[in-house]
């Protein structure tokens, strides 16, 4: 031990040849002296174990700095905003698509990208939502949702209430809707929303529709077939008057064609009692030309709720944009809602989206009004999902530091005088037993200078050991002795 305490406090350089002559006699003796092979022993052991000690906890706490950087790293990855969405539509150039097409058209300035696939049974719509393997995140659709559908499918709103027009020619004999019975019919495609609307309306009275006499389209192709007589009578679901829009406006100039009759729905209310998406309205004289006035009178009738609904996953960041556009695409009215009525919360049995609700009470969120979509998004993604958390671990910190317990950096650098000796004192023993020092040993005593120009602090009493060391080893290693 006197030798080790010779090297450590700098004694001369024949002291310290005298001290590695001995220790690398030390075998020797050990198998000479059992007394001294135990204490020998029990020194080596004791050495190993405090080297041990002493970088299990720098171990520990850059493992939990790694962890608590990999988190970190992966909170901000996950916070990325998702720029993309697929819309599902009904028939290509419908109601639906167009709908679609236009909310596709608000958000590409974003740099939100909206996908539509088409499909004419637009009934199907929501079960392709609700479907979890199914590539399709949301879409517009005017029926119920199923009762099991209730947890797996929300709402961003009602935005339209779409009259339900049953018209003929102004030559026609047909005056109500008991006319419509074995007539040829216009009708949206088999499997639509607007199709089943029209099944269920004319079925309440007694009315069965006949496949060979129907003709199916859209709603510009079922006006110019009654128009131009290919069939008797047509029945679809359409944009109420007041919409705006290049769609809304052509089909609303078809609809005010004097050639054009309207069948009113005398039990609109009886029919809505059966189907909650349905509502009464009336659609009013001059509603599609005010003189000479189109329709002539008011035409009671019934009307279907078109409503946006999503996968309970849709991120939120896109719900707050898609509710933004559809306040300022739906909140005019219209002769089926007063102006700011839609979008609507209330109006079927979906759960909605609590950032869609904020949007329709509060309007755009003020990140969202003044930073672009990509920022204000982000941020406002990280401090929904992790700012529970990282207040949360900053009190953690903060306690820790208040309580005078070092804090996970503090315990690394401040261990490194420690750590520092001990390897010194290993490099020697190892390059003393085997002869010479090996690379693990050498980039240990870089990593020491590498420290030592880095920090002052604690280790100005390393630098002169390590030194001494240095000078010792080439000592030890170039004598004759060595040799």
């Amino acid at each position: 031990m006197t030798c080790g305490l010779g090297i450590l406090q700098g004694q001369s350089s024949t002291n310290v040849d005298e001290c590695f002559r001995l220790i690398s006699m030390a075998p020797l003796r050990r198998h000479n002296t059992s007394s001294n092979y135990v204490t020998d022993l029990g020194i080596h052991d004791m050495n190993s174990f405090r080297e041990r000690l002493t970088w299990v906890a720098p171990l520990i706490t850059r493992v939990f700095t790694v962890v608590v950087g990999v988190a970190i790293i992966g909170a901000f990855y996950s916070s990325a905003p998702e720029k993309t969405i697929t819309l599902e539509a009904g028939t290509k150039g419908g109601l639906f698509d167009v709908m679609a097409n236009r909310l596709a058209d608000d958000l590409a300035p974003h740099g939100i990208k909206v996908n539509i696939i088409n499909r004419p049974d637009s009934l199907k719509i929501i079960d392709d939502i609700v479907d979890e393997n199914s590539p399709i995140d949301a879409g517009f659709i005017a029926s119920d949702a199923p009762a099991e559908y209730q947890n797996k499918v929300s709402q961003l709103g009602t935005v339209m209430i779409s009259p339900v027009y049953l018209i003929t020619h102004v030559e026609s004999d047909v005056r109500d809707i008991a006319g419509f019975e074995k007539r040829s019919i216009s009708l949206y495609p088999v499997g639509s929303a607007a199709s089943a609307i029209c099944e269920y309306v004319l079925g309440s009275y007694d009315i069965d529709l006949v496949d060979a006499n129907s003709q199916y389209g859209n709603g510009e192709t079922i006006v110019k077939n009654i128009t131009d007589r290919i069939t008797d009578v047509g029945c679809f679901v359409d944009v109420p008057s007041g919409a705006s829009g290049e769609y809304a406006d052509a089909i609303l100039d078809e609809l005010a064609n004097p050639d054009i009759r309207f069948i009113p729905i005398p039990q609109a209310k009886a029919l809505q009692a059966r189907r909650d998406f349905l509502r009464p309205l009336t659609i009013p004289s001059g509603a599609f030309n005010v003189f000479p006035p189109r329709p002539s009178v008011d035409i009671d009738t019934t009307g279907a709720s078109i409503t946006f609904v999503a996968k309970n996953s849709l991120p939120g960041e896109l719900v707050v944009m898609i509710a933004h556009a559809l306040s300022e695409d739906y909140r005019g009215s219209t002769v089926a809602n007063q102006a700011g009525e839609l979008p609507a919360i209330n109006y079927t049995n979906l759960p909605v989206f609590n950032k869609a609700r904020d949007v329709y009470s509060g309007g755009l969120p003020w990140m969202y009004e003044r930073f672009s979509f990509g920022t204000a998004a982000f941020v406002d993604k990280f401090i929904n999902r992790y700012s529970v958390t990282f207040t949360l671990l900053f009190l953690v910190l903060s306690t820790i530091g208040s309580l005078g317990i070092p804090r996970p950096y503090s315990w690394i650098i401040d261990s490194r005088p420690r750590r520092a000796r001990i390897m010194i004192e290993a490099t020697k023993r190892r390059t003393q037993e085997n002869g010479r020092m090996s690379r693990r040993d050498e980039r240990n005593l870089a990593l020491i200078e590498r420290w030592l120009e880095k920090e002052s602090f604690g280790l100005h009493s390393v630098a002169e050991q390590l030194r001494h060391v240095r000078d010792d080893l080439r000592s030890s290693t170039s004598g004759p002795d060595h040799t």
